[in-house]
């Protein structure tokens, strides 16, 4: 026992260097098999900010998020999910004022490192919590159609509290609901958000306002001596033929005339342009053309009494069947091939005044023999046509096609 004890001390430093080594090599074994890496998580980690103490309003940067650079080894680096990641501010020593608050980040997962947090900190605010009542108003922006005029709205509730930091409520004059009536003929009626503002007309942020819509309903009046009547385009002449109308459009659609009660009731809800001739038209046709504009009556924001007149004019559609007879192509040498039937039948469709200038040039039937062996095929033939015109059917859809190997004759001694 005592010598056994007398090799042990005598061989102490020997067993620890030993141990040492070994733990070294099996570090460096580890870590070669899961090497420690530096990275910046991808996902954004948003801050969480404690509730703030009773009667008192938390406020500031209450809405960020913070990326996070980690040390950690790489399969522990890889499996990391957003979830393990929990970011937070410490405002157990705030009292009312302003602060630079660093945020704290812990992750559920071990061995981690954080190296850097962006940002490093926040701005906050903590304020006594106030309220007051404001009244509401309506701000209408934008221009009635002419010939319309909006009158004085009607809100429900005229009044709506405000809260939140007492040095922001005390700033809020009124809340304002702002709606548009830009081109509007007729009332305007919903419910609409209202918006804190001071004196000034600037927004008062970080306050929550209760009812935080109102209900308003704007009356939209029509003047005495305007009309807005509809524009149409006078066409004459008829197109070419194979050919239709498809749209027509007119720039402006409307327009408003202004003049004496007795002249404006003997308009009948339109204007129409001088006559544009369409006669043999195979084309879009662009005009600009006057309007015929009663005596007494005139336009209002036109300089001139003259629109836009788009006239689209395309191909009628058509359908026409024609026979053609199959033709071979890549057949190798040294073969032959019969088809059977010769000939079939192509339904095509496609715009008529292409239809009746079709060649058999233009439309043809084949199949393709190329690598196919010697023996009895069963092939669908192809269809070339022109681009507009569309292949509906070939009757039969498939021929029988023999492949043949001509014999090589034995040359004579």
């Amino acid at each position: 026992m005592r010598s056994t004890l007398r090799w042990l001390f005598s061989n102490l430093g020997l067993i620890v260097l030993s141990l040492a080594l070994a733990f070294l090599v099996w570090a460096v074994a580890v870590e070669q098999e899961n090497p420690t890496v530096e990275r910046r998580y991808p996902t954004p980690i948003p801050v969480t900010i404690p509730p703030a103490p009773e009667g008192m309003t938390l406020y500031g940067d209450t809405d960020v998020q913070v990326y996070v650079t980690l040390r950690a080894p790489r399969s522990v680096m890889e499996s990391l999910r957003p979830e393990d990641f929990h970011a937070t501010v410490d405002i157990n020593q705030m009292e009312e004022g302003a602060y630079r608050l660093p945020i704290q980040v812990q992750v559920d997962r071990e061995p981690v490192r954080i190296l850097e947090v962006e940002p490093p900190e926040i701005t906050l605010y903590l304020e006594p919590t106030t309220r007051m009542t404001v009244p509401v108003s309506v701000r209408l922006e934008g221009n009635t159609a002419i010939g319309y005029i909006p009158r004085p709205p009607i809100v429900n509730p005229l009044t709506t509290t405000v809260s939140g930091p007492a040095s922001l409520v005390s700033q809020v004059v009124e809340a304002v609901a702002v709606i548009s009536v830009e081109g509007e003929r007729a009332d305007i009626e919903g419910s609409f958000e209202l918006v804190p503002q001071d004196e000034r007309g600037s927004v008062i942020p970080y306050v929550v306002l209760d009812p935080a819509e109102v209900a308003v309903h704007v009356p939209i009046e029509k003047l005495s001596g305007f009309l807005e009547v509809a524009v149409t385009a006078l066409l004459e002449g008829q197109v070419a033929s194979g050919y239709r109308i498809s749209s027509i459009t007119v720039d402006p659609p409307l327009v408003t005339v202004y003049g004496p009660p007795d002249a404006i009731e003997q308009i009948p809800g339109y204007l129409q342009t001088v006559p544009l001739n369409l006669e043999g038209a195979k084309g879009d046709i662009t005009a600009q053309l006057p309007l015929v504009v009663p005596e007494g009556v005139s336009l209002v924001g036109m300089d001139e009494p003259v629109v836009t007149v788009q006239v689209s004019i395309v191909p009628l559609e058509g359908s026409l069947t024609v026979e053609r007879k199959v033709e071979i192509q890549g057949m190798e040498p040294g073969f032959t091939a019969t088809v059977a039937p010769e000939t079939v039948e192509v339904i095509l469709s496609g715009p008529v005044p292409v239809l009746e200038q079709l060649t058999d040039e233009d439309v043809r039937v084949l199949v393709d023999l190329l690598g196919l062996n010697p023996g009895i095929h069963s092939l669908e033939p192809q269809v070339v046509a022109p681009p507009e015109v569309v292949t509906e059917a070939v009757i039969p859809s498939s021929v029988q096609v023999e492949v043949i190997l001509v014999a090589t004759p034995t040359p004579e001694r």
